[in-house]
């Protein structure tokens, strides 16, 4: 059993569990069966006593006797006892006698002689054994005219029920063989279709593990049972590795484009300065090409890592409830100070709002949001921040009057790397400021949306449920 899979053995102990089950039902038939035919034939016995006796004391009672050609005539104790033509010595099983008290017998069949302790001593159906077999007995005494001393005295064999039974036991050794290779059939036809899913299964995940093909999918039939649902879900999870791994290897492939830039640069200084500069001017020129490209791809790095430690959990980036207010009061005030006496930084933000999130992680969310504000809004930018609580939600919204973006690539802004044109790119700008905003605001189960209106500027709403809202 150990070495057979688990399809045969489900089948094999499907076709046992019903062969059991269709013997168990064919012994407790049987043995019911014999109890029924049993107490069947004493109640046939029984009937057919009664009304013979009925016949006799019926017509022997009469005062105006009116005689058939049918009828037999005995004479008994000096008197004519009338025997029924309808009378049954043998009928249905049951011999039937008439006897008188000494055990003599008048009229009918006996099919042997009773021992003499047993004579006239059955008051209700009883049993008597004859060479070995088995009779049921009953006796009635006779009452009415010239009837006294009469007894009728009915046998059956107890094999007339056994006889039934026997074709019953018969029948069912017919059937038990048809019924275990039914269910062999039926137990290999079930578990094959029920193992159906589980195969399919099996293949898809051998294919994909065999090709490194995951747009491969299981595409069962409809169904709702849990092999069907197993089935939906291992599609869903294949889609989802799909999309992982193609976002993944854009992701690496975007990060090793953006990396050759500033390396390539970094390269070409160096070149250039090893092989032509002739002055200390040329030389200090290439190493601020280099200082710049290196702290470019200084800050690619740290960009990249965060990315990596926040999708894997490898940064302890823990929640707790904080103060948003608070915070974004101090975001701001920070950002003031490198403003430009042309740029403006304006705030309207509510107190004492309070969500569950990590303040680290808000800070850079709001830097980034800032940063993107003045990039593409030039030398007089001008910024609003707005925070407001209502309905369970706090909406914070960074507003700026930048060049906005065009409808066609709202979606896109997310993206990492993604960048609308390289008039709006620097040497420090990647396109992961906003795609960091959209990680951030998923790690808080939060929404970040944007609304943008070409050469009007645009609006970054980030929405949060919060926790407790207090008043000073």
């Amino acid at each position: 059993m150990k070495k057979l899979s688990i399809k045969k053995k489900i089948m094999i102990w499907f076709a046992a569990a019903l062969l059991v089950l269709v013997l168990a039902t064919s012994a407790f038939t049987l043995y019911i069966s014999k109890d029924v035919l049993n107490q069947t034939a004493q109640e046939r016995l029984m009937n057919i006593v009664n009304s013979n006796a009925e016949k006799i004391e019926f017509y022997n009672n009469l005062q105006d006797k009116e005689q058939e050609p049918s009828d037999l005539f005995l004479s008994y104790k000096g008197g004519i006892l009338e025997i029924d033509g309808d009378f049954c010595n043998y009928y249905d099983g049951v011999c039937t006698s008439l006897v008188d008290s000494d055990n003599a017998l008048i009229y009918g069949e006996m099919p042997f002689v009773l021992p003499e302790d047993e004579i006239f001593s059955f008051t209700s159906v009883g049993m008597t054994t004859y060479k070995g077999e088995k009779y049921y007995i009953y006796e009635k005494k006779l009452s009415g005219d010239n009837l006294d001393g009469l007894w009728l005295r009915g046998f059956i064999s107890e094999n007339e029920s056994n006889h039934i039974l026997y074709t019953v036991a018969r029948m069912f050794l017919l059937i038990v063989p048809f019924f275990a290779v039914a269910a062999l059939v039926g137990g290999y036809a079930i578990t094959r279709r029920s193992f159906l899913p589980i195969e399919k299964i099996s293949n898809a995940v051998t294919e994909i593990s065999d090709s490194g093909d995951l747009s491969r999918r299981i595409d069962l039939v409809s169904g709702n049972d849990e092999l069907h649902q197993l089935a939906n879900k291992f599609d869903a999870m294949f889609e989802r590795l799909e999309n992982n791994f193609n976002a993944e290897r854009q992701f690496t492939s975007d990060a090793s484009h953006e990396m050759r830039t500033p390396i390539s640069v970094i390269q070409a200084q160096c070149e250039y300065a090893l092989d032509f500069a002739d002055s200390d001017e040329e030389y200090k020129e290439a190493l601020e090409v280099i200082k710049r490209q290196s702290k470019a791809l200084a800050s690619l790095l740290s960009q990249l890592l965060f990315f990596t430690r926040l999708e894997q959990g490898t940064e302890n980036y823990q929640r707790s409830s904080l103060n948003l207010s608070d915070l974004i009061n101090t975001v701001c005030d920070d950002r003031r100070i490198l403003l430009t006496p042309a740029q403006s930084l304006d705030t309207d933000v509510e107190e004492n709002v309070f969500i569950d999130g990590n303040s680290d992680l808000l800070y850079r969310l709001l830097s980034n949001l800032l940063d993107n504000a003045y990039k593409y809004s030039g030398e007089e930018a001008c910024v609003i921040v707005t925070l407001k609580a209502q309905n369970g939600v706090a909406k914070l919204s960074v507003s700026d009057n930048g060049i906005g973006i065009s409808p066609e690539n709202l979606d896109k802004i997310w993206n990492r790397f993604y960048r609308e044109d390289s008039s709006r790119s620097s040497d420090e700008s990647f396109g992961l400021g906003l795609a960091m905003v959209k990680q951030i605001s998923d790690f808080h189960g939060a929404t970040v949306e944007a609304h943008s209106e070409q050469g009007r500027g645009s609006t970054f709403t980030f929405s949060v449920p919060f926790s407790l809202r207090q008043q000073k």
